[in-house]
């Protein structure tokens, strides 16, 4: 029997980095982009990784240089590799009995990398559902707070990579969600995703990506907020505040109050990184929109920009042609 897991890209609608600081944001989940997991049982511990995220031949040192630029130096095996070490050790520190079985793990994601919208979480959620089902483990063995809190120790403890919560949560929660960080294991509220307007997204293609992590954007953030600096730490509590007031403004279906938030979120952002960090492409990204009259901000760390679309078709199309204009991908989401 073949296992089969997915899980969607998701975005941070308002409030994000503060999740990071003790914040609260709003996210959803993209039904678009999704990492998939295959796994069956099988002689040895095997997996099978990705021809084009985990190259080991190249025709030559620039095919290198390029596959390296477009997929990092690790890919994904790293990942799935502290994703069953972390695993096994929950089991063995919670008594939960493993299977004396070996297993094939296989992975597909079509989630754009670099983009911010939780690709790596994606797939170690995806790779932790399939594990629990490999070992008929039954489901409350890992409720969705506990699914997102392991998950997020595959990065932050076993490869030590600053990561916020939120991606996690909203994944392990399966839709839109209100997270508030404020407390030591925080309070998460799903909510009504029936709520959410229409977006849209543009994304950066491989060949306008650099080799840079999410965790290295905001590791001098974090550690300025660590150390009390109150710059980060007022601009952090007013970016937490904008996803405060989009729980108001959703129910209400007040989007001239969200556009405001998400173009305030942004704005904080910005003045907090500095444009050097956020680099021209994610600058050019969110100031296409804007250029419309359409609210627009990252939706991540870096990468993507997420617009607030009206009910106006032509805009629309102008913003799609202006976005192909520049060379970015562009697409209206569907949201979960």
């Amino acid at each position: 029997m073949i296992i089969r897991t997915h899980v969607h890209a998701r975005a941070g609608l308002l409030g994000n980095p503060s999740d990071m600081c003790g914040g609260k944001v709003l996210s959803f989940l993209i039904e678009d982009f999704s990492a998939h997991v295959r796994l069956w049982e099988s002689p040895l511990l095997t997996f099978q990784l990705h021809p084009q995220h985990d190259r080991t031949e190249f025709a030559d040192l620039s095919d290198l240089v390029s596959s390296v630029q477009r997929h990092g130096y690790y890919g994904m095996q790293r990942l799935l590799f502290a994703t069953c070490r972390r695993f096994a050790d929950y089991c063995r520190e919670r008594g939960l009995r493993l299977r004396k079985a070996n297993f094939t793990l296989q992975y597909e994601t079509d989630i754009p990398r670099q983009s911010g919208l939780g690709g790596s979480s994606a797939m170690v959620i995806a790779a932790l559902r399939a594990l629990v089902k490999f070992h008929r483990m039954p489901a409350k063995a890992l409720s969705p707070r506990e699914l997102a809190e392991l998950a997020l120790s595959v990065e932050t403890t076993e490869l030590s990579i600053p990561a916020g919560p939120q991606d996690r949560v909203v994944q392990s929660s399966g839709g839109l969600t209100y997270m508030d960080f404020s407390t030591k294991r925080g309070r998460h509220t799903r909510l009504n995703s029936g709520w959410l307007p229409r977006f849209g997204l543009a994304y950066l293609t491989d060949d306008q990506l650099g080799t840079w992590e999410s965790g290295k954007v905001h590791g001098q953030v974090r550690y300025r907020w660590g150390q009390g600096d109150r710059s980060v730490v007022r601009t952090m509590r007013e970016i937490a505040r904008c996803a405060e007031a989009g729980r108001k403004a959703l129910p209400r279906r007040d989007l001239k109050a969200l556009g405001r938030l998400m173009n305030r979120n942004f704005d904080l952002r910005r003045r907090l990184y500095g444009d050097d960090a956020l680099g021209a492409h994610n600058l050019a990204l969110v100031e296409i929109a804007r250029k419309l009259g359409l609210p627009a901000k990252m939706p991540g760390s870096s990468g993507a920009a997420l617009i607030l679309l009206g009910d106006d078709g032509e805009t629309e199309r102008a913003l799609r042609d202006a976005y192909g204009a520049a060379g970015y991908p562009y697409l209206t989401i569907r949201t979960k």
